[in-house]
């Protein structure tokens, strides 16, 4: 029997329409359960082409199991990144600020007035690769959230005051100086993978916003041979490996490995 999302137009909340999850789509209707049920939400946010996003959906959110509990203990509401860039952008913020990193998946937990206190990304169904399984993450939020609410509602509200001040401090206006971006230049040159390409280990990004900064602090006149540039060294880099498409074109979102050579799925 299909859920809330059966009459939505995002073709990634339409893929969920049939889970036994009786999910909700971002409304009224939604909140007003969860405020007058006293339940908390359980935030899930991805996209169409989201690999991993798939993969949960058919480890957990298709298990009749786990949704029954779900069903119990949680409103369960589902969001398409690509249609609310906005509640995509303030959750993974909070994602962020409790786990020092982000993705999607993205599954947050929040009380009913919509204040987070626990997030994360993929949950595998049984414990590995050091990561809780999902089943085992509901059942201890449910057991903090019926047990321990006092200390659940002090990180809700500590983690709201975090982002409302990072939000301030973000908005104020701030004037960058010559100094300042060539202190930049330096910074990301210096973190540079002159052996694969591109920064970091493996899973390798494109870092586009750095490319595209790099490329527009140079000096062309000063420089003759551009391949010993960052920024065109990685490009080469990510073009001769297999991230490139070479029937299609464009870039795959990321490399799984150092060397750029196997890609991740969505494009």
């Amino acid at each position: 029997m299909p859920n809330h999302l059966v009459s939505e137009n995002s073709p990634y909340l339409l893929q969920h329409a049939n889970n036994p999850v009786d999910w909700y789509p971002w409304g009224e209707e939604a909140l007003a359960k969860a405020r007058a049920e006293n339940k908390p939400i359980f935030l899930s946010i991805g996209y169409a082409a989201c690999h991993w996003c798939h993969v949960m959906a058919h480890e957990s959110f298709e298990d009749i199991e786990t949704a029954t509990y779900m069903n119990e203990h949680f409103v369960s509401i589902k969001v398409d990144r690509e249609e609310r860039p906005d509640l995509d952008s303030i959750y993974m913020a909070a994602t962020q600020a409790m786990t020092g990193s982000g993705g999607w998946p993205m599954s947050v937990f929040l009380t009913p007035d919509l204040r987070p206190f626990y997030a994360g990304t993929y949950f595998p169904p049984v414990k590995r690769y050091n990561m809780p399984s999902f089943r085992d993450v509901l059942s201890g939020l449910v057991n903090a959230w019926e047990n321990e609410h006092t200390e659940l509602e002090r990180v809700s509200n500590q983690l709201a005051q975090h982002l409302q001040q990072t939000s301030v401090q973000s908005s104020n206006n701030t004037t960058f100086s010559q100094e300042d971006l060539q202190r930049a230049v330096a910074a990301i040159t210096d973190a540079y993978d002159w052996g694969h390409g591109g920064w970091g280990d493996a899973p390798k990004f494109p870092q586009p916003m750095m490319i595209e900064f790099l490329l527009r602090r140079i000096d062309y006149r000063t420089f003759k041979e551009l391949k010993n540039l960052p920024a065109m060294h990685a490009l080469k880099s990510m073009a001769r490996g297999g991230m490139y498409d070479v029937v299609g074109g464009g870039f795959s979102r990321y490399s799984t490995d150092n060397f750029w050579r196997i890609p991740h799925f969505e494009k």
